[in-house]
């Protein structure tokens, strides 16, 4: 059992997590601090998720939008600290995750504080390819603490591992929720830096995550991310934007040219991805292509 009490809220937004949620919250019940209190977000689970939550002694309070950013906007007007910490339900803090918040925080005059997000073991290729897609290639977390002061979409406060102080989460007035499941943490950290909040990387904050387990889970994910570029170019892009490097990739794995040891996977991730941003090109006025 943690040592004593930390003042750090944790937030959990939550949608049938049942499988995944009880791992989460005895990692956080059993670690080198306790949280204050752990708030879990839920958007009308149809099973166990609040009943589980409520039995490992989180406080479940309802997320009417049933978004990530309205469920964590949810958590923020409930949290009663000063500092709040986001986790995603399948993701699990390493022992002293609380305890590296608590210090980083205490350390300097910061307003937020990022994350290393370390994939879990693959229990098949197809979370092995997409562990190494998401946290080695999209996002790249290194193994010292760095300042975050520029938009970059690999170095930005990701909310499966990170912690904010309130005060500059309420001037910011949270979380866009436009933005729903779509980068709502990466619009966050551009609007912080916007605003001259101080952010920084701390690789002790770290949490182990799941990976997509099959190619629907691959396509879902890829559809989601070409999304959430269509959103951020509406947000802070020109009106047309063109990547020609996903094309180049698509036509190397075509050819077989790919170094890819998962050549029909990354056909489908690169395929789905593009999907995505035409579909958010259509649905939000941009050419992201």
């Amino acid at each position: 059992m943690g040592e004593r009490s930390c003042m750090v809220s944790v937030v959990i937004p939550a949608y049938n997590e049942e499988a995944t949620l009880p791992v989460c919250l005895e990692a956080l019940r059993t670690g080198t601090r306790l949280p204050a209190e752990i708030i879990v977000a839920d958007g009308g689970s149809t099973d166990r998720t609040v009943a589980v939550a409520e039995s490992l002694g989180a406080v479940v309070v309802p997320n009417p939008g049933r978004t990530a950013a309205s469920g964590r906007n949810t958590g923020i007007q409930r949290a009663k600290t000063n500092i709040v910490a986001f986790i995603d339900a399948d993701c699990v803090p390493v022992a002293g995750w609380l305890e590296a918040i608590e210090r980083r925080f205490a350390q300097g005059a910061i307003d937020g504080v990022a994350g290393k997000v370390m994939p879990r073991t693959p229990r098949n290729a197809c979370e092995g390819y997409w562990n190494h897609l998401a946290w080695e290639v999209i996002m790249r977390f290194g193994d010292e603490p760095s300042a975050i002061d520029a938009r970059d979409l690999s170095h930005s406060v990701i909310t499966a591992s990170c912690a904010w102080r309130r005060k500059a989460l309420e001037r910011l007035q949270g979380f866009d929720e436009w933005f729903g499941n779509n980068a709502e943490d990466i619009d966050l950290t551009w609007r912080a830096l916007d605003a001259g909040c101080v952010l920084v990387y701390d690789p002790a904050v770290a949490v182990w995550a799941d990976g997509a387990l099959t190619p629907r889970e691959v396509r879902r994910k890829a559809f989601r991310n070409g999304v959430s570029s269509s959103k951020l170019q509406k947000r802070y892009g020109g009106r047309v934007s063109y990547d020609p490097s996903i094309y180049r990739l698509l036509v190397a794995n075509l050819r077989r040219q790919t170094g890819c040891d998962m050549p029909d996977l990354e056909r489908q991730e690169l395929i789905w991805h593009l999907l995505g941003k035409y579909a958010g090109s259509i649905r939000y006025g941009v050419v992201n292509v």
